[in-house]
């Protein structure tokens, strides 16, 4: 039987996702300062810019997989475009410098995924989610964590992880740690400490499982799995829809640049930004086909996951 957290990110697919996103926008004149501290040039009169200036914007994506800033230098053409404003791509080495980086309101948008918006507020940031990736043309947001075996490996279920090596994406992602941690536990599995190997990109934790170096079976994203699953190279065990990644806004940003990112992003498609001028790569032809609008709400999910899985998760423990 499936935990009340698995039906919950099962069921998350077919929900529409019409959210009031008004209702969550937090207050702007009562947010804190970009920038760094004790300074007053990061301050207008209607909000804050993470760089000081009100002409750039600082947009950040976690490094979840090789040439991510690349992938998504198309975004912050479009982000650009929509606001007029300098687009600055935030330099992160992990998930961990987006998390601090939002809660020190050195990043103004953010894509990022599901847990990281969770830890992020944890930290102490005051963000907003604008919508939340769709993966699918014609789909909700969501997207799936992977449970992926090297081929030689006689693993048939989440069951048989028990006391093998597993390979995680880190610590902080979604698809790659949290949900596959709490679908462990429900199969009755605890992933002793020594036995935790960490990819740090969905892509290349797919490939350690297809080489069986370190583990033999582990978790990576949809999109980085299923290539190598059509190749022979892995076979699946089990996927879980999770919520979609979600596209940030600091609350403290001038009203007038928050409302036209809202309008612009949330229940976007790919024409929107190719009519805005702004050519698709690769990546984002074959895995973005837009934002669908989504509130805090909508991550309730990942805040159940982790009452479940604290005590085995640090990154859950607030």
């Amino acid at each position: 039987m499936q935990s009340p957290v698995k039906r919950g990110l099962a069921i998350a697919a077919g929900l529409t996702l019409a959210f009031g996103l008004a209702a969550c926008a937090a207050d702007p004149a009562g947010s804190a300062t970009g920038g760094d501290a004790g300074s007053d040039d990061t301050a207008t009169a209607e909000g804050t810019f993470a760089s000081g200036s009100a002409d750039k914007l600082i947009f950040a994506v976690l490094p979840d997989h090789e040439g991510a800033d690349q992938d998504a230098q198309p975004i912050a053409d479009w982000i650009s475009a929509i606001t007029g404003k300098e687009v600055e791509l935030f330099q992160a080495t992990d998930y961990t410098a987006v998390v601090q980086g939002l809660a020190a309101d050195q990043i103004d948008i953010a894509q990022i995924s599901a847990f990281t918006y969770y830890q992020s507020q944890n930290a102490g940031a005051e963000i907003e989610p604008i919508g939340a990736q769709i993966t699918q043309e014609g789909a909700e947001p969501g997207y799936y964590s992977v449970a992926v075996k090297n081929p030689a490996s006689d693993v048939t279920s989440l069951a048989d992880f028990a006391d093998q090596p597993v390979c995680f994406v880190n610590p902080t992602s979604t698809s790659g740690f949290a949900v596959p941690m709490g679908g462990l536990l429900d199969a009755g599995v605890t992933v002793a400490e020594s036995d935790r190997f960490f990819g740090e990109e969905h892509d290349l934790n797919a490939k350690k499982v297809a080489e069986g170096v370190d583990c033999q079976v582990g978790f990576a994203q949809d999109i980085d799995a299923d290539p190598l699953i059509e190749s022979g190279e892995l076979e699946e065990v089990e996927r879980v829809l999770v919520p979609a990644a979600p596209i940030v806004l600091q609350a403290a940003l001038p009203q007038e640049v928050k409302d036209q990112l809202f309008e612009a992003l949330a229940d976007s498609t790919q024409s929107d930004l190719t009519d805005a001028g702004v050519e698709l790569n690769e990546f984002l032809t074959d895995g973005w086909f837009g934002f669908g609008a989504v509130d805090d709400a909508y991550y309730d999910l990942i805040r159940t996951l982790c009452d479940e899985i604290s005590a085995e998760v640090e990154a859950c423990q607030v």
